[in-house]
């Protein structure tokens, strides 16, 4: 199989666009929407969502402690906002350990488990840069149901 710069390529199954492009990545303390305009909407003609945790990743994954007990047996306290990357890395390892749990990958290993039985809504309340991502995915399938 050939290989692209980011890794292998698969073959595409027609030449139509995507439905639907998500940018995911942190916003590092440098604000919402300073981060949002680095890939503006209207620079592709498909629909674009963006992921954009603000400050980062780690945080969002303590969001919705009831999620974060289902997952790893525990549940957890949302952390507040402050913009220093190592906070949240640490309070999510410590959260895991707190369950009996060593984490192997500094708790990343329980994104996809977390985002599976996380309560979307509740998480939305919990954090403005995840309410701005589920706000723009419900406007897109907004849009897919209408004729």
């Amino acid at each position: 199989m050939p290989k692209c710069g980011w890794g292998p390529c698969r073959k595409r199954q027609s030449d139509s666009p995507p439905d639907l492009i998500v940018i995911a990545t942190d916003a590092n303390c440098g604000g919402l929407n300073a981060r949002a305009a680095e890939f503006p909407d209207d620079a592709v003609s498909v629909p674009l969502a963006h992921a954009i945790p603000d400050p980062h990743i780690e945080r969002r994954l303590l969001l919705d402690g009831a999620a974060f007990k289902r997952v790893v047996g525990r549940g957890c306290k949302a952390p507040d906002r402050k913009c220093d990357r190592g906070r949240y890395k640490r309070l999510l390892v410590e959260a895991i350990r707190a369950a009996g749990i060593g984490p192997s990958l500094g708790g990343l290993e329980f994104a996809e488990d977390l985002a599976h039985e996380m309560d979307l809504a509740r998480a939305a309340r919990a954090d403005k840069s995840f309410k701005r991502f589920v706000d723009a995915l419900d406007d897109v399938f907004q849009g897919w149901d209408r004729p």
